[in-house]
């Protein structure tokens, strides 16, 4: 199994939380692709990867281009019975897909916008670009007033995937927790996990280098 990868990048992060929690880290070959570089654009790596995006999972005949998807299968491959990450039943998976979904198609939709144009050199100033992903965030609020985490009331892949986005968004947009207080109490349950740091927090602080030439932070 092979995962291509740039940790500056939101969606691999909320993946190697995964793996980390997961315990297989020996069991996936990690290949850096340097994104900064134009790593994602070359020719080989744009046969692997037609999106040219990261990650990507490989194993065997199986090439996975999309994170979420990712995360679904390392569940499915290698959370026990019994395991927090494990999708049991069709509820279960049913919760952590509606969460799932809500960060690929709105909350990091959103993040994602601002940091193309941050990066194109659009905007030098993304504090008028926020009402998007504060509307995101006043969602997430609501969410999480149903239960302790995203999903349901256990650790899913969802959180994981969410707070890779979130902890990125957060480098421009402050956190008030008397707005998103429920936000707040899961964000700081995420940071004390014992593997963030390593597998988000050194990506994360990777792109606020790149994003300091780019915006005042």
């Amino acid at each position: 199994m092979i995962l291509y990868y740039d940790e500056v990048s939101p969606p691999v992060r909320g993946v190697l939380l995964a793996i980390a929690a997961l315990g297989v880290k020996d069991r996936i070959k990690l290949e850096y692709i340097d994104l900064f570089k134009g790593g994602h654009l070359s020719s080989d790596y744009l046969k692997i990867n037609p999106l040219h995006t990261v990650p990507v999972l490989r194993h065997g005949e199986l090439t996975l281009t999309d994170s979420h998807a990712i995360l679904v299968y390392l569940c499915d491959t290698f959370a026990p019975p019994g395991h927090t990450l494990a999708l049991p039943d069709a509820l279960t998976r049913a919760k952590v897909f509606n969460m799932l979904c809500f960060n690929n198609g709105c909350l990091f939709q959103r993040d994602a916008e601002v940091m193309r144009k941050i990066f194109s050199g659009a905007i030098t100033d993304p504090t008028q670009h926020l009402k998007p992903i504060e509307a995101a965030i006043d969602a997430l609020e609501q969410f999480l007033q149903r239960s302790r985490y995203t999903a349901h009331d256990q650790l899913s892949v969802a959180d994981f995937a969410i707070v890779a986005t979130l902890s990125t968004v957060a480098i421009f947009v402050p956190l008030p927790a008397d707005r998103w207080p429920r936000v707040c109490e899961w964000f700081a349950v995420m940071e004390a996990l014992p593997y963030y740091n390593d597998q988000n927090r050194v990506g994360l602080d990777m792109l606020r280098k790149h994003l300091a030439g780019k915006i005042k932070l």
